[in-house]
């Protein structure tokens, strides 16, 4: 069975204001295709009440860093108190409302489970990877660090833009 390992802190970002969340899941493909990592949307709801929505949506990316090691990024959306916004054209799908990100990275060490059948093999591959093969895990982690930062820059970049966007459409 893998073994999670987590990097860093949970991170979390907020926006209020014009958000077109077609788009934004578009971005968040591209950004995955982009950086080469599988999208797996474990979660998907959405709520009404009147004119305003609720969504609530839970992707884990992952991507292959080794024969032993997985990245995995998982991201949980959550929008509040979305009501539509019509724009002059008319041609695309805003919302005005909250959307909150919480953005945690980590490591699945022996994914395949080819060290986990023999608790022996385990431990010896436990302490290879704490004292041999420190200086590699540590690259790992400042570079599944990075590429989850260059997700959160991407997200805040996008909606930046959208904003402004918004406001000329006005």
């Amino acid at each position: 069975m893998a073994e999670k390992d987590f990097i860093g802190d949970i991170i979390k970002y907020s926006f209020s204001g014009i958000i077109p969340l077609d788009d934004l899941y578009k971005a968040l493909y591209k950004w995955a295709k982009i950086y080469d990592y599988k999208v797996i949307e474990k979660e998907n709801k959405a709520a009404l009440s009147g004119e305003k929505r609720d969504n609530v949506s839970t992707w884990m990316l992952e991507r292959k860093a080794t024969d032993y090691i997985k990245y995995k990024i998982d991201v949980e959306i959550k929008a509040k108190n979305l009501r539509e916004v019509k724009t002059k054209n008319g041609k695309k799908k805003y919302y005005k409302g909250e959307i909150a990100f919480s953005f945690s990275a980590y490591f699945d060490k022996d994914y395949e489970d080819v060290y986990g059948k023999n608790p022996l093999i385990k431990f010896t591959r436990e302490v290879f990877d704490k004292y041999v093969s420190e200086g590699k895990m540590k690259g790992l982690e400042r570079e599944i660090t990075k590429e989850r930062d260059k997700l959160i820059a991407e997200i805040r970049a996008f909606l930046e833009v959208q904003k402004l966007k918004a406001e000329e459409e006005e």
